[in-house]
């Protein structure tokens, strides 16, 4: 009888501290996947590698710090209009009708969700204008993205 209770004892000790470690690390990445859905109006410190990124896992910064680009438009696709299979045109029908006519932005990039966000079932297309230096026409090339504080979204 003593046994059994010692036994018992070491097997509530291990399972105590086993549990936890086995119901959490059967959780596919939910942080990843948890992420909402951007929103129009938010504000981003991107560079220029991550302007040139497929994704942007960056978080949105408070728009009266610096940053440097915002997002002027997010839309939800439909289930069967998989974000994933999106190239530049048409990307362009989704974060048209801005065609470059702002005071301030000249610039704009695009982004779907990450592939954990898409298994989780995340399927829309976020649209960012920017301000960059140097910015040739002809080649669609720049040197830098510029930072400000403040809203600069002049359309919408």
């Amino acid at each position: 009888m003593i046994l059994d209770m010692k036994i018992r004892k070491k097997f509530a000790f291990i399972l105590s501290i086993a549990l936890p470690i086995i119901t959490t690390s059967h959780i596919p990445n939910a942080n990843a996947a948890a992420k909402p859905m951007p929103k129009v109006g938010s504000c981003y410190n991107l560079t220029k590698a991550d302007v040139a990124a497929d994704y942007s896992d960056i978080a949105p910064i408070n728009c009266l710090k610096e940053h440097s680009a915002e997002t002027y438009r997010v839309v939800k696709l439909k289930a069967n209009d998989l974000a994933v299979n999106y190239d530049l045109k048409k990307a362009i029908t989704v974060c048209a009708p801005w065609k470059g006519r702002s005071k301030f932005l000249n610039y704009w990039a695009w982004y779907i969700p990450n592939p954990e966000q898409q298994k989780a079932g995340q399927n829309w297309i976020r649209c960012d204008g920017m301000i960059t230096q140097n910015y040739d026409e002809a080649t669609g090339d720049y040197t830098a993205v510029t930072t400000w504080k403040g809203k600069r979204l002049d359309f919408r």
